[in-house]
């Protein structure tokens, strides 16, 4: 029988449920007034994901994040609360990276599954991304598909979105079926330097998986 973290009973929904009610927040956006952005494109029929149902649990304060700049930690914090986790951080992308580094554990982006945080290091510059340096923003893996594609809900520009990250294809915009393989994280800038980043793929530094 799992244990209870502090503070917890077993009335409250488990971490799963309430990613899995996460998820199903993104095809209730109309209802809510959030204005979701357009999904990738067809999703294959194999992937494996969770499944579309409705808690009332699901919601996501998007607006209460701690910076502009943190909106997708803090709506990744706010379902882990609600899952039953009991934690403090300044409200950085940083420190829920550190805290769920060292208290849960990392998985290397090829074994990702539902439930898990991604993690960006969203910088201009052409470095390799860096969780441990600088990671700015997070988001919630709603499934992956057998060719590796991840999908994943994630809070950016005020805005729940559903997005998509091939680490096996970090550059690649579309992939042979059509689909989008790497959505863009940053809009290009004049003042850009030469090789800057803008795909999902080039930005993930880090997967973190809750321990349940």
């Amino acid at each position: 029988m799992p244990l209870l973290l502090p503070g917890e009973n077993r009335s409250r929904p488990r971490l799963l449920e309430v990613l899995i009610a996460v998820a199903a927040v993104v095809g209730l956006c109309s209802l809510s007034g959030l204005g979701c952005a357009t999904a990738p494109a067809r999703t294959s029929a194999r992937t494996r994901r969770l499944p579309a149902r409705v808690f009332a649990a699901a919601r996501a304060e998007v607006a209460r994040a701690a910076r502009p700049n943190d909106e997708g930690a803090a709506f990744v914090a706010r379902a882990l609360r609600d899952g039953g986790l009991r934690f403090g951080t300044d409200g950085s992308t940083r420190a829920l990276w550190e805290y769920l580094r060292l208290a849960h554990g990392t998985v290397a982006p090829a074994e990702a599954h539902a439930g898990d945080v991604l993690f960006f290091d969203t910088r201009a510059g052409d470095a390799a991304p860096d969780c441990d340096d600088v990671t700015d923003h997070a988001g919630i893996v709603e499934g992956v598909e057998p060719d590796g594609r991840i999908l994943f809900v994630e809070a950016r520009g005020g805005e729940l979105r559903r997005s998509a990250v091939d680490p096996s294809h970090p550059t690649l915009r579309r992939n042979a079926r059509g689909d989008i393989a790497n959505s863009f994280l940053r809009a290009k800038q004049v003042s850009d330097p030469p090789n800057a980043r803008y795909f999902a793929g080039e930005m993930l530094c880090g997967v973190a998986r809750v321990a349940r």
